[in-house]
């Protein structure tokens, strides 16, 4: 998560607690301001981006920072975005502003202040970057609404995915399927899901604001919550989640794109969805982190536990 670390999760059942999985606490310790995202790989390794300006590389195994990198000073930004590559283990991806930068972890130095490449690739601020599977592209989410996919090799635009099929808001979201060398989606502030062709055509699917008696609209402490795609992920079923600013996760079919389930166990707007070996686990503005069943006929919250501050980031 990107805060301090959460504190001890409590059952929400206790049939269920003996089923869920056993979870360790660490906090680590080294940024100056806020930590604004996170990204991991195969490697053990965590990347976060601060509101300091600097991105620090993590071992998982002994939980320690490892490798620091500086945004340039120019620019002098919060990192908005970071991401790693088990296709690309050398290098570590910023994103700062309207700028994409890369670090060569192969340099011997411990913080990296020179960025090995760089990119102004968007017409307004980032707010994601994430590598694909095969660490070809990096898919730049930006507040226009566009997704920009960034070519690695090059370190040039390969192509920009906007217009009628793309978002009316800002793109908050991307997500690449695991396995697939093509296989993007994005989720922006206009409630939208688009599922991208490599041609640039996308499928649009509007989320629908949950008003049942159970939605966080009804329960809540605010009177209109739209579902407002804040974060995506993949399940290992293929099915796609969505959080959404209404308190729910939608869970969309890989084929057809339509929806199949709303996970309700949040008070507040679900800021961030993982997928994590254990099942889904979603991070909510109510500081409730929930580990969802992986039962596909009845996904009911496995644990449910409460931070103290907000989340701003949940690693895949």
């Amino acid at each position: 998560m990107a805060s301090s670390a959460a504190d001890a999760p409590a059952p929400a059942a206790a049939a269920a607690a003996d089923a869920a999985p056993v979870l360790k606490r660490a906090q680590l310790k080294g940024h100056k301001d806020s930590v604004l995202c996170l990204a991991t790989d195969t490697n053990s390794r965590l990347a976060s981006g601060s509101a300091d300006g600097m991105c620090r590389l993590w071992d998982l195994r002994s939980f320690r920072s490892v490798r620091a990198a500086q945004l340039p000073p120019e620019g002098a930004e919060e990192v908005s975005g970071v991401s790693l590559s088990s296709a690309r283990p050398h290098l570590l991806l910023a994103a700062g502003g309207r700028n994409v930068y890369g670090f060569d972890l192969r340099s011997e130095k411990v913080i990296l202040k020179e960025v090995s490449s760089s990119a102004e690739c968007s017409r307004d601020d980032i707010n994601q970057v994430l590598i694909d599977p095969d660490g070809h592209l990096c898919a730049v989410a930006e507040d226009t609404g566009a997704v920009h996919l960034l070519d690695l090799n090059t370190w040039r635009v390969d192509k920009t995915l906007f217009g009628k099929a793309g978002h009316e808001n800002i793109c908050s979201s991307v997500a690449w399927k695991p396995g697939r060398s093509w296989c993007l989606v994005s989720g922006g502030l206009d409630a939208a899901v688009v599922f991208w062709q490599r041609s640039g055509r996308g499928r649009k699917v509007q989320m629908q604001p949950d008003v049942g008696e159970e939605s966080a609209t009804a329960t809540g402490p605010q009177l209109l919550n739209p579902p407002f795609v804040h974060s995506l992920a993949y399940l290992p079923d293929e099915s796609l989640a969505a959080g959404l600013g209404d308190g729910t996760v939608a869970l969309l079919d890989p084929v057809d794109r339509a929806e199949i389930a709303r996970l309700r166990g949040h008070s507040a707007a679900v800021a961030q969805v993982v997928s994590a070996p254990f099942g889904l686990v979603s991070a909510g503005n109510d500081l409730q982190v929930v580990l969802w069943s992986t039962d596909p006929s009845g996904r009911l919250p496995l644990l449910q536990w409460r931070h103290h501050e907000k989340m701003n980031w949940l690693p895949a």
